[in-house]
């Protein structure tokens, strides 16, 4: 692994945040959002931090190739910090409970040898104390390290020990504090030699250069918990910094990611599984993936007889019986876990999901549906949104197969955007108030889908899969929850980008087709370009062949689970595509952990 650019000093914790009634269970930790905002932001990154054996699996995640480096992880018989804040109505922390695990020891000996020629290193308010921060720059300057070195403090130090702070930030090339701390820490006397980063909250930043302020605003932002916002500045700027981007720009987006969910998760979705950069191309070889223009015609010509009976009403024994009073929110919140139903390893994709549900084998998708289907006719609570909101664990207990246990993969991020979700639609008064405003509008279909994109678990994907879903499950189910208007869209998942790719619709460069044929990771670029033109492939077949997106949706996914499987030998002699399919049996979807599909 390539050595980091930024090495920052803190441990990731475990959390519990009370906000507005509801109590949440999150991973946080100052240095541990520092770090994860600085590699979205393009900084190769590490972390130095003193940690149990068995780390949590949604923080042990966090480390691999292409996000943070875990050399500097020293394993000690100690559990991690964790924290339980409450904010009040003005969202200021109130700590419960602070427990520093073995952070307070860390020390500069901890830094692996190698990372003494990194370029900059940031000390995060590692256990809570100047003190225990000042002991760690000192060390680090005893073992000759001499590039750019970054700070942050605790509101507790701020109001304790403001001279310590000041002592600390005076011994950094930058320093990074919100308004509060500012005050106490050098009133309106700033370091000559140090520039400070000071938050605002909704009032922006300021940023003093060793000369003069700087303000920045920020734009107004949908707040779900206030935790890490200002750790994610830091890391948005450094990250920036390193990479010769724009620093606040980076730091005001990297704290609007963080505001919009649960303490580090945002970030850890943005962190997936990835190979590394995407590899160099010469100049005039082809992209990633485009579009067949030629095959796209010849299969919109074969759809157009073939798919006019594809669309669904989604009225099943899976779904919620029609009529049911709860039918609304059960299809919403079960939507909202529509992805991700494939099991991986380090090398790429193992197999599809399957489970035993009431004595029928089925896969992922259908478990859902049938589980949260059962769950809402047994107790109609289970969905209230102050119990999604509270309840860490219902996801589990609803989604279990017969055998009692919840085979569902990545379970981690289902738990936060049940949670995320829960808190930001009860803000919004539930999906009817969204239904019946997207009713009053001239075009429910795009008013609803647009309304999604500031909802946790629909708002992170830029092609809207599960929002056009919901949209197409709302207008097509026999109460019509939803009215007409324009069509929703192209829905991409991995099965419409399997067909896409096997039938010819799209073409992919060499190194590209080896990895799907392989079924190994492939990197955000990568993903994101295979599946751009798979909607162009869609949205092309949808206008040339003249059919409806849930007609043209209904068939294609119908292709790829009957005919066009994942594993095992696809039946193309049955298949309706089969007399034009390009038949590129071996290529396969791209391998790619996300929450949106």
């Amino acid at each position: 692994m390539e050595a980091p650019e930024l090495v920052v000093v803190g441990t990731p914790s475990q959390d519990r945040i009370s906000i507005g009634g509801a109590t949440y269970s999150t991973v946080g930790g100052s240095g541990f959002i520092t770090a994860l905002a600085a590699t979205v932001s393009g900084a190769r990154s590490g972390i130095v931090a003193r940690v149990p054996r068995v780390l949590p699996d949604r923080i042990a995640a966090a480390f691999g190739p292409g996000m943070l480096d875990p050399s500097g992880l020293v394993v000690v018989d100690a559990s991690l910090p964790r924290f339980t804040i409450s904010y009040d109505h003005e969202q200021t922390a109130h700590y419960a409970m602070a427990s520093m695990g073995a952070e307070t020891s860390l020390s500069a000996d901890d830094l692996p040898r190698r990372w003494l020629a990194t370029p900059w290193i940031h000390v995060a308010p590692i256990g809570a104390a100047a003190a225990a921060q000042t002991r760690f720059v000192a060390g680090l300057a005893a073992r000759g390290y001499a590039g750019g070195l970054s700070v942050g403090t605790f509101i507790g130090d701020a109001v304790g020990d403001p001279a310590a702070v000041r002592a600390l930030f005076d011994r950094a090339d930058l320093a990074f504090c919100n308004v509060a701390e500012a005050e106490l820490i050098f009133g309106s006397r700033p370091p000559e030699d140090t520039v400070v980063v000071v938050t605002r909250g909704a009032d922006g930043a300021d940023v003093w250069d060793g000369s003069r302020w700087r303000h920045h605003r920020v734009p107004d932002l949908d707040v779900i918990d206030p935790t890490g916002a200002g750790d994610a500045f830091c890391g948005g700027y450094l990250g920036a910094m390193l990479r010769g981007g724009d620093r606040v720009g980076s730091a005001i987006a990297r704290a609007g990611e963080v505001l919009s969910g649960l303490g580090a998760a945002p970030l850890l979705d943005r962190l997936r599984p990835r190979i590394g950069p995407t590899p160099e191309r010469a100049t005039g070889a082809p992209s990633v993936a485009e579009v067949a223009e030629d095959q796209v015609d010849a299969v919109a010509r074969t759809v157009a007889t073939e798919a006019v009976d594809g669309e669904l009403d989604f009225a099943g024994p899976a779904f919620p019986p029609v009529g049911s009073p709860h039918a609304l929110e059960t299809l919403a919140v079960a939507t909202l876990h529509q992805y991700g139903f494939w099991y991986d390893d380090e090398d790429g994709y193992v197999a599809p999901m399957w489970a035993h549900v009431a004595g029928r084998r089925r896969k992922g998708s259908d478990v859902v549906w049938e589980r949260f289907t059962a769950a809402v006719e047994s107790d109609p609570a289970v969905i209230d949104l102050g119990r999604l909101a509270s309840d860490p664990l219902l996801f589990d207990r609803i989604c279990i197969d017969d055998g009692g246990t919840c085979p569902i993969p990545d379970v981690g991020s289902h738990r936060v955007l049940q949670q995320a979700y829960g808190w930001s639609m009860a803000r919004r008064g539930g999906i009817g108030s969204l239904v019946a405003t997207a009713n009053r509008s001239a075009d429910p279909v795009a008013t609803f889908v647009s309304s999604l994109t500031s909802v946790p678990g629909f708002r992170e994907d830029p092609l809207q899969k599960k929002a056009r879903l919901l949209a197409l499950i709302l207008r097509n189910r026999p109460e019509r929850f939803l009215g007409g208007g324009s069509e929703p869209g192209p829905i991409i998942d991995y099965h419409l980008m399997r067909v896409c790719l096997r039938s010819g619709c799209i073409d992919v460069d060499a190194t590209t087709r080896e990895r799907l044929v392989a079924r190994s990771w492939v990197d955000e670029p990568t993903e994101a370009a295979i599946r751009g033109a798979a909607h162009e492939a869609i949205a092309q077949i949808a206008a040339r062949s003249g059919l409806p997106m849930g007609a043209l949706d209904g068939f294609v996914f119908s292709v790829a689970r009957s005919h066009c499987v994942e594993m095992g030998e696809p039946s193309c002699g049955t298949c309706p595509l089969g007399s034009v399919c390009a038949r590129r049996i071996d290529l396969f979807q791209p391998v790619f952990r996300t929450t949106a599909y």
